[in-house]
């Protein structure tokens, strides 16, 4: 009767589950990184005068794209990822090399005469060596396949190196972007302004009516809101720049080099597509699949080793020799092989094609986006250099209609709100100007990330980043 009372009492599995699983279904970031360990950011300190003089001094583009490579993490996470497969090679060649093993264990022998059973158990140490002689190209296929990897996770860096190139450097040219939409912005509040001071002299002499001020003063808050918009378009353009850069960023961005805007030249081919990141780490993993392939395939055959074994009885029955503190040496020559494995044999040997043949359309793949992208940016920045004398000539008679439309209202011959909407023509193409030339100074940034030329552009090559040298 107790001992049923005692099992009444014991809580009954549905009880139990909640309470146990109760901590694996919640969710708490805090308390997770506290038991993970994680370490919050550490601060980049820097002296004071040194960081007000970086800040005071224009952020170059070349400049921008060197810093931020310098420090960004992804690219450390594939560095270090390199790191990881190289000593990965190192693994895989161990299987050329013996194989040294030694151990000691106890346990009954229950072989051997009846007297060699009553003198007992004891401890058997044992040591052995196997130096494999033949196993028909595994070692040397997983070799291979390491070294291929090394290979990927060297493309990879560098299309990780461009890829933080390319942001940096869109980051820049939109950044600058907005800068110069702000000045244009802020001479158009000018300008309006200057209408409006002029209109209420006019009205207050009684030479206009008492509209035109308040048409002129609608156009100012117009103009004023504009360069709020595009002030708070360059502040989220400068974020961008902070978080790529790793600190504060200078207040100004430094004129965009002439040569951008005509090196390099569009109108010649597009370089070899096998020295671009994409295309070699597909050809990387062409030659993973290809090791893993030979791998497979060598499954099939066994291996050869050389075995020498020798085992030594403390204090009891030696189990080869049935000699109490017996010594045992073996030398064999081991022929092993899988005889039936399930059909997994054949199932990797047609894994290993599939990704090889995947591999090789992943080449192709590659080659075919990077000829359609340097050709989309290519036929963008002809466009957009055709588009810059018909804007630049616009803005250029834009200008003298102003400036006679400002005499004839000065006169009483021309209405306010023509000599307002001249003064909005003028700030409008002065914006479209600058934005095709923005716009030919991106297609311009992305012909040269595309092909593959960022790294030299920008002054990485022969240099050190992030412990890593880059060549050309």
């Amino acid at each position: 009767m107790a001992a049923w009372l005692s099992l009444a009492c014991l809580p009954t599995a549905a009880q139990v589950e909640p309470i146990e699983l109760k901590s694996a279904r919640s969710l708490a970031p805090s308390t997770l990184a506290q038991e993970l360990g994680s370490a919050g950011p550490a601060p980049v300190l820097q002296p004071q005068a040194q960081a007000a003089a970086e800040n005071a001094k224009p952020l170059e583009l070349a400049d921008a794209v060197r810093r931020a490579v310098g420090r960004h993490p992804s690219i450390s996470d594939a560095i270090a990822t390199l790191a990881q497969q190289s000593d990965g090679v190192e693994v895989a060649r161990a299987g050329y090399y013996p194989q040294v093993r030694f151990g000691a264990g106890s346990g009954f022998n229950g072989g051997g005469s009846a007297s060699a059973r009553r003198r007992g158990t004891g401890v058997l140490a044992t040591a052995s060596v196997s130096q494999m002689l033949y196993d028909f190209g595994k070692v040397s296929g997983a070799v291979d396949q390491s070294e291929a990897q090394v290979r990927r996770q060297q493309a990879t860096v560098l299309r990780q190196i461009d890829a933080v190139a390319q942001q940096t450097a869109d980051a820049v040219v939109r950044a600058h972007r907005y800068q110069s939409l702000v000045a244009i912005a802020q001479e158009q509040v000018a300008a309006v302004e200057k209408v409006l001071e002029t209109a209420k002299l006019r009205a207050t002499s009684g030479l206009s009516t008492k509209a035109d001020p308040i048409q002129a003063e609608s156009r100012v808050d117009s103009a004023r809101a504009n360069l709020l918009h595009v002030t708070s378009q360059l502040a989220q353009s400068r974020e961008r720049l902070v978080t790529l850069l790793g600190g504060p960023a200078p207040a100004l961005i430094a004129p965009l080099p002439q040569r951008l805007a005509s090196e390099p030249r569009v109108d010649q081919l597009p370089p070899d597509a096998r020295l671009m990141p994409e295309v070699l780490v597909a050809e990387a993993e062409r030659r993973v699949a290809a090791a893993q392939l030979d791998i497979a395939k060598a499954q099939r055959y066994p291996t050869v080793s050389l075995d020498v074994s020798a085992s030594k009885a403390l204090g009891g029955v030696n189990p080869a020799t049935q000699e109490r503190n017996g010594t045992n040496h073996a030398v064999m020559i081991n022929l092993t092989s899988a005889v039936y494995q399930g059909g997994a044999q054949d199932a990797q040997v047609r894994a290993a094609l599939a990704a090889e043949e995947a591999a090789r359309m992943r080449i192709e793949a590659a080659r075919l986006n990077l000829g359609d992208q340097v050709r989309s940016l290519r036929e963008q920045a002809i466009g957009a250099q055709a588009r810059l004398g018909v804007l630049a000539e616009r803005r250029r008679s834009i200008v003298e209609a102003r400036d006679l439309y400002r005499e004839q209202y000065t006169l009483g011959t021309r209405s306010i709100l023509d000599l307002l909407n001249a003064e909005q023509e003028i700030h409008q193409a002065a914006a479209d100007q600058e934005a095709v030339l923005h716009d030919l100074w991106e297609s311009r940034i992305g012909y040269i990330g595309a092909t593959g030329q960022g790294r030299a552009y920008y002054g990485l090559n022969n240099t050190v980043v992030q412990g890593m040298e880059l060549l050309p």
